[in-house]
């Protein structure tokens, strides 16, 4: 297991927000402090057999000086996610295979052969790896069920779903018109990246050419356009001037609202969705307390409905999962944060998460189509329409062409792999989102690995503009079910 993710290993309360952990792994025992001690649900990422990397969870723990067998209640946990939600569903109708009840019956066997032998530890982890292997299939079927019959009935009562899917810009549009064919074969709306750090590179100068040309490219085509995050709230993505005035918060924020209220008078009237910010929740750049957060949200989206009053506009947020608190004391939680701004009465119109897998720093860590299900589920508490933007790496290595440069987390180098892994990861959860009424959109954050592109490896196309395989699963589902 020498790949399993020790360090961001965390502890959930009942409500499912992580407590600060501090890990330590020695002489193969696992140690999470935290500054609680009540009992909670430990969340592990590690490789799975067949399916790559997985966020594990046990049954609630006690805290105790005596060591938990890490794999035998991961297996526990995996059993009981397994048999409480396909209870649940079925109990509302839902329809389970034939393949889900074998690997639910035997991965209960392999549990409970582990279980058996937890005095012999070798024999008891082998058996519950095994167990935890048979029940993450089982679990992954299950979604695929659920998400295939959601579909199913989503079109009988509407031929075809509304739901936008748009393929993320950072402008200028595509340039060869094959790809630019194929761009509009796949996806019904597109996210142009019109973001602070592109436009005013230089304090005081703004230059809208190249975003000019992608949102005349998308009206020519009759694409919806989503607008932003007109702020994307990590390093990279901001003025390279901002260490300027980074101690001076007032500044800061006149500088962002200046710059937002002159990006939507430009293109008023040619946005159909404002993406107003995005990553607040998390720590970046510039450190700011709690206030100072809802200062500058309140701010930016105040600049945007007062410019353009007629525009839906909307605030994301990154890792909704929430595991970065687990790292970071004073971090905001992403629902609650989301929460206070759709009670602010500021006309938020919608909510977006930002969902990015498989890499090495800043990103949800790799769920179930379940999981992630239960996951937009509970955002869906806030009443509000969802987009959710995702990105999953279909390579590995040197990105020259990505803005941000993470690392992939990835157990092959094999080119073909990664691009079929790309499709295996993102497939499931593209299904699940379409089976969600709540969500109103889904953005793919990558287009085109051999243009210029937000994160590593993100493109539907490589870096030598061949189309990897996730480009002719959104051209077959655009044509089957959207509009």
């Amino acid at each position: 297991m020498k790949q399993t993710l020790w360090k961001d290993a965390y502890i959930c309360g009942i409500e499912g927000v992580p407590w600060e952990c501090k890990n330590t792994v020695s002489k193969g025992v696992l140690s999470i402090a935290r500054p609680v001690q009540t009992s909670g649900k430990l969340y592990l990422t590690c490789p799975t057999k067949g399916l790559g990397y997985r966020t594990l969870s046990t049954c609630s723990l006690m805290p105790t000086e005596t060591p938990h067998p890490l794999f035998l209640e991961l297996a526990r946990g995996s059993c009981y996610r397994a048999r409480v939600q396909s209870s649940n569903w079925q109990r509302a109708g839902l329809a389970l295979s034939d393949r889900f009840d074998e690997l639910l019956q035997r991965g209960t066997s392999q549990f409970l052969d582990a279980s058996e032998a937890r005095d012999d530890p070798d024999r008891c982890a082998q058996s519950a790896l095994q167990a935890i292997a048979t029940l993450e299939q089982a679990i992954a079927d299950l979604g695929e069920s659920f998400a295939a019959q959601s579909i199913a009935y989503r079109i009988q009562r509407e031929p075809q779903i509304g739901t936008l899917l748009a393929g993320s810009l950072v402008p200028p549009a595509p340039t060869r018109s094959m790809l630019s064919s194929r761009f509009e074969s796949a996806f019904n709306a597109a996210a142009v990246r019109a973001n602070w750090g592109h436009i005013e590179s230089d304090a005081g100068r703004f230059d809208f050419d190249t975003c000019d040309r992608s949102i005349h490219w998308c009206a020519e085509r009759g694409l919806r356009v989503i607008a932003g995050p007109l702020i994307d709230f990590r390093a990279k993505m901001m003025p390279p001037w901002m260490y300027l005035i980074e101690d001076n918060f007032e500044s800061f924020v006149q500088s962002a609202t200046q710059y937002v209220e002159r990006t939507v008078q430009r293109y008023r009237g040619s946005i159909h969705l404002w993406n107003c910010v995005s990553g607040l929740n998390t720590p970046g750049p510039i450190k700011m307390d709690d206030e100072q957060v809802m200062r500058l949200a309140v701010a930016v989206l105040q600049t945007v409905r007062r410019a353009d009053p007629n525009t839906p506009a909307i605030v994301s947020f990154d890792q909704p999962f929430g595991e970065y608190l687990a790292r970071y004391r004073d971090a905001i939680s992403p629902l609650h944060f989301a929460d206070a701004l759709a009670r602010s009465g500021l006309g938020m119109a919608g909510v977006g998460l930002d969902v990015r897998l498989n890499y090495t720093s800043d990103a949800t860590l790799p769920r179930s189509s379940v999981d992630f299900g239960q996951m937009i589920d509970r955002w869906g508490t806030l009443g509000l329409p969802m987009l959710v933007q995702l990105t999953v790496p279909g390579g590995s290595g040197e990105d020259e062409k990505a803005l941000v440069r993470d690392k992939t987390l990835t157990a092959s180098e094999n080119k073909q792999e990664m691009s079929a892994n790309q499709l295996r990861i993102a497939g499931p959860l593209i299904r699940t989102l379409l089976a969600k009424h709540m969500v109103h959109g889904i953005v793919w954050d990558g287009w085109a690995d051999n243009e210029p592109h937000v994160q590593s490896h993100s493109g539907v196309i490589d870096a030598v503009g061949t189309p990897r395989p996730l480009l002719d699963y959104l051209e077959r589902l655009r044509k089957d079910f959207l509009t």
